[in-house]
C-alpha cells in the first residue's frame, strides 16, 4: 500500500526542501519505488531533483487547475535512483488565488492523487512551501501522515502551537491525518542551545517522537548544487547516515527504546 507522507512546517528554513530529497534517495535506496512532488512554488525540489524548470511541459500547477491533467501526465524522472517527480513551477504561486473561485478547492491534490497508479509507488513524498495557505490546506487533506523538520531553534518552536491549532482544524476534513513525529534539521552537536531546544520539544510535544537528527553539514548544500542528493553526493557522510536512518525509522519505526540517534561532536560542521 502506498504512504502519502508529507515534510510540513510553515516556517521557512527548517530543511523541508532538503529532507524530501534525501529521505526520498534513502527509501529508493531501500529498494522503495518513490514519488516526490513538489508544491513550493520556488521550486527548489525539482530543481535539486535534476528537471530544468524553463523547460517543463506540465508542473503541479497545471494539475491543480486544470482538470483535464493527471497526476501521471505530469511526473518526470529525476537524477535520484528510484525517484520520480511532479515538478513545481513558479506559476504556482497565482494558484492561491486561482483557486479562490474553484469548487472544493483544498481537494484538488486529493482529487487528483486519487488518479495515481498506487500500485507503482511504495512512497509518495510532498514538500510543501514554508507557508499556511491553500496550497498547505490542499497538502494536509491530501496527505496520511506528516513529518515536521524543525530547527533547534527558540523561534521554530514558537510557530508550533499554530502549526497543530491548523491540523486540528484539518482534521474535520481529513480525520485520518496522523503526525509521525519531528524530525530535527540542521542539528550541531556542540550547541548547548540545540541540546535544550530538543530537550524542551520533547517536553512540550511529547505525544510526538523525535527522528533521527540530521546534523547541520555544508555537504547538503552542496549536494543540492550538484543536483543530487546527499547519500549519492557523499555517501558515507554522517549525514547521510542520518537520512538512512530516517528512512529506516520511516519503514521500521523507532527503535524500542525510542531513544534520539546521538550526533557525534565531530559530525557537527565540516562534515
Amino acid at each position: 500500500m502506498t504512504r502519502t507522507i508529507a515534510f510540513f512546517n510553515q516556517k521557512g528554513g527548517t530543511a523541508k526542501t532538503t529532507s524530501t530529497l534525501n529521505v526520498a534517495s534513502a527509501l529508493a535506496e531501500r529498494g522503495k519505488k518513490v514519488l516526490a512532488i513538489d508544491l513550493d512554488p520556488q521550486a527548489s525540489l525539482t530543481m535539486a531533483a535534476g528537471a530544468d524548470v524553463e523547460s517543463l511541459d506540465l508542473s503541479v500547477y497545471d494539475l491543480l487547475l486544470d482538470d483535464d491533467v493527471t497526476i501521471n501526465q505530469v511526473i518526470v524522472g529525476t537524477n535520484l535512483a528510484g525517484v520520480d517527480l511532479a515538478p513545481s513551477h513558479p506559476d504556482l504561486a497565482a494558484a492561491e488565488l486561482e483557486l479562490l473561485n474553484v469548487l472544493e478547492r483544498e481537494r484538488q491534490l486529493d482529487y487528483r492523487l486519487r488518479s495515481l497508479d498506487l500500485g507503482a509507488y511504495d512512497y509518495v513524498l510532498i514538500d510543501s512551501p514554508p507557508a499556511l495557505n491553500i496550497i498547505s490546506v490542499n497538502i494536509l487533506v491530501a496527505t496520511q501522515e506528516l513529518i515536521i523538520p524543525i530547527e533547534p531553534h527558540p523561534l521554530s518552536l514558537m510557530v508550533l502551537d499554530r502549526l497543530f491549532m491548523t491540523i486540528d482544524k484539518i482534521r474535520r476534513l481529513n480525520p485520518g491525518l496522523q503526525v509521525l513525529g519531528f524530525l530535527p534539521t540542521k542539528v550541531h552537536a556542540n550547541s548547548r542551545l540545540a541540546i535544550d531546544m530538543m530537550a524542551t520539544l520533547r517536553e512540550a510535544f511529547s505525544d510526538y517522537p523525535l527522528l533521527p537528527a540530521i546534523p547541520l553539514s555544508v555537504k547538503s548544500a552542496e549536494s543540492i548544487a550538484g543536483r543530487t542528493s546527499v547519500l549519492e553526493y557523499m555517501p558515507r557522510s554522517p549525514v547521510a547516515t542520518a537520512y538512512r536512518q530516517v528512512a529506516a525509522w520511516i519503514e521500521e519505526g523507532p527503535p524500542a527504546d525510542d531513544m534520539l540517534i546521538a550526533i557525534q561532536p565531530s559530525e557537527a560542521l565540516h562534515v
